[in-house]
């Protein structure tokens, strides 16, 4: 995700699940836009048709309907966040199938998009069609040089995000989609779009619970420009070298490194939107979370004392102040946490190292396109003996 932005208490790409907006809705049948909002809000009984396999995304599903596709934005039973919403995927010279009325009917392959933000912006990239984004959300939020050299020269227009969107300039853009998160939370903005015309993307990739379950979601931007099998290619490929490192790790460990994430922020503890395919991060590099339940961990508060409490005890500790280079820049932000087990030993560790010419964090926008990479460096920081050749990318010791 871009950068870490703090919201209610998690600073991260999560406040960053800003809107994007886009062209005429279509929806399967000639419904008000008013009674659209209202019936895409509901979960639909499916079709029987093609399931097309997902092998980690939870909240999301492809089927094939003929030569159109289903796709249904999930959420599942007993999740917090989240929010369904259904898609029929048809190509420009096709037939649209009956049967699906309550669909989003969106004729593929798209050609002109808004991001949000760098991830959408990363995910386009890998599929090479940065060529098709016509606006963003916040230049200042964006590392993608491309992009950025775009603004510049006013081919890529600021959209703005959420509230603060324009939309004046996405309907001047025509966009075919714009490219949203959606939390189910009071910063969606998708039934706003639809009620005005505008055709939204919904995104949820950041409420999954493991890094390739965020990386699946290329496979949903890559349904909307037909290049599916791009996708599948690009996952596979990084899912096998993800899935043979957590393999070397697997079962080495009897006792593993306890570690926290976060830093204090107005009497809370944030965690940076480091949800819950973070913590999966930390178990398969061989760590042990131990601020707070990993089962149990959908933006859950943490309270201060709390984690000072366990701070004191914790052999590592990730992810803190997010513009911190060295201890005393963590220090100086809290003099406890000089009494930090971590601070002492020198076992801190910022994923700020890797960022682009104009000083945005790259993890958050590139980082997560890269699970593989990520993965082994929080492995070399546990458990160095296992990589001992491999050279940090994302993270830096504090020291």
């Amino acid at each position: 995700m871009t950068r870490q932005v703090v919201t209610c208490r998690v600073a991260g790409w999560r406040a960053v699940l800003v809107l994007m907006l886009f062209a005429p809705v279509l929806f399967g049948g000639c419904h008000a836009a008013q009674d659209r909002t209202t019936s895409l809000s509901r979960n639909i009984e499916k079709k029987d048709t093609g399931v097309v396999p997902l092998r980690y995304a939870r909240r999301f599903t492809m089927e094939r309907a003929g030569d159109a596709t289903l796709v249904d934005i999930v959420k599942p039973a007993g999740a917090k966040l989240g929010v369904p919403f259904r898609y029929l995927l048809v190509p420009k010279d096709g037939t649209v199938p009956e049967g699906y009325p309550d669909a989003l009917v969106v004729r593929t392959p798209i050609e002109r998009v808004t991001c949000g933000i760098g991830l959408h912006i990363t995910m386009l990239q890998l599929l090479d069609e940065l060529e098709s984004i016509v606006g963003v959300g916040r230049a200042q939020w964006i590392g993608n040089p491309e992009i950025l050299e775009k603004i510049d020269s006013g081919a890529v227009l600021e959209t703005g995000l959420s509230g603060a969107m324009n939309m004046e300039t996405v309907l001047s853009l025509q966009p075919d989609l714009t490219f949203v998160f959606s939390s189910g939370s009071d910063t969606d903005i998708h039934e706003k779009l639809l009620a005005i015309g505008i055709r939204p993307g919904l995104s949820s990739m950041h409420l999954e619970e493991h890094p390739l379950g965020v990386l699946e979601w290329i496979k949903f931007f890559g349904a909307f420009f037909g290049k599916e099998a791009e996708a599948e290619t690009f996952f596979a490929q990084t899912a096998e070298r993800y899935e043979a490192l957590e393999r070397l790790v697997r079962g080495r460990f009897g006792k593993r490194p306890g570690v926290i994430v976060g830093h204090g922020l107005r009497g809370v503890w944030s965690t940076h939107g480091s949800s819950a395919w973070f913590i999966r991060f930390l178990q398969d590099a061989g760590a042990d979370y131990i601020l707070e339940n990993p089962e149990d961990y959908e933006e859950n508060p943490i309270s201060f004392e709390h984690a000072v409490n366990v701070g004191l005890q914790a052999e590592y500790w990730v992810n803190p102040l997010y513009t911190a280079v060295s201890l005393a820049d963590i220090v100086e932000d809290d003099s406890r946490y000089s009494q930090f087990l971590s601070v002492r030993k020198g076992n801190v560790f910022n994923n700020n190292a890797s960022s682009f010419k104009n000083g945005m964090n790259a993890f958050w926008e590139t980082g997560m396109s890269e699970p593989d990479i990520v993965l082994a460096d929080l492995v070399r920081i546990f458990h160095p003996e296992l990589l001992p050749d491999h050279e940090l990318k994302y993270y830096r010791r504090l020291r």
